[in-house]
């Protein structure tokens, strides 16, 4: 399942040089675990829960970053990329903002069905800089301040597209699970998934327009690409082994 499916794909050495990263990401033991196997739904709720908190961290500075990525792009000349860069820093902002209330949410939902086992959505927050989510935003900050800050382009094309692609899998994996009316506890997601897919098109288009006017940027975006994939991959290992650990626990509680 995927909403990409009226999108405008611009075929260029970009796209098919990220085909092979798209393919490794599709077949990580955790991407297939959480989007494509079948999973319990008291693990899916915990997997919620942790990908939620995890999420306000990972975006609580993407804001900044794209500031920072549209002024360096500025500097160097590239006045359009500092110009889209803007435009979606302020798409961008508040989104740790949503993330945390679907924390809030998801646990106090968890916490009335499983009165032997309460969770704390304080603590889950406070410890919301995971190992993956550290060394993505190293990779953000390599990248606004390396020699090709209109790299940052790379990552926006494929988290965006992971959301668009994969989004809408598990979205219909919660919605069996636990229904329609659950989707207000995760709006994060929900909207992700609806917005993404314009943010997509658009981010495909100007991927199209940058390398037809700069072509020797091709190797850095592509490298780049490769590394946000296994960045968010990893990010959701930490969310499904922190998952998995309370799983565990609260199986041995019931025992």
């Amino acid at each position: 399942m995927t909403t990409l499916e009226n999108t405008q794909v611009y075929q260029n050495e970009y796209q098919r040089r990220c085909e092979p990263a798209r393919k490794e990401f599709s077949v990580r033991k955790v991407v297939r675990e959480i989007f494509t196997e079948n999973i319990d739904p008291k693990l899916l709720k915990l997997f919620m829960i942790h990908w939620s908190a995890l999420s306000a961290g990972l975006t609580e500075p993407i804001p900044n970053y794209l500031q920072r990525a549209g002024q360096r792009c500025e500097e160097k000349g590239l006045k359009e990329m500092a110009e889209f860069f803007y435009e979606h820093e302020e798409e961008e902002e508040g989104h740790d903002n949503w993330a945390t209330e679907d924390v809030k949410k998801l646990v106090e939902a968890w916490n009335r069905e499983e009165p032997n086992f309460q969770l704390d959505s304080k603590e889950l927050l406070n410890e919301k800089m995971s190992p993956a989510v550290k060394r993505y935003h190293q990779l953000h900050e390599h990248v606004i301040e390396g020699n090709s800050p209109w790299d940052e382009l790379a990552i926006d094309v494929e988290i965006e597209l992971i959301s668009t692609t994969y989004g809408p899998l598990l979205l219909k994996n919660w919605i069996d699970c636990m229904g329609q009316d659950s989707l207000p506890s995760i709006s994060f997601l929900h909207e992700h998934v609806r917005a993404d897919v314009g943010h997509t098109e658009t981010n495909f288009e100007v991927v199209h327009k940058l390398l037809a006017q700069h072509p020797e940027y091709t190797d850095t975006l592509v490298k780049t690409a490769g590394d946000a994939l296994n960045s968010y991959a990893d990010f959701l290992d930490d969310a499904l082994n922190y998952a998995k650990k309370v799983y565990t626990r609260v199986s041995e509680v019931r025992a």
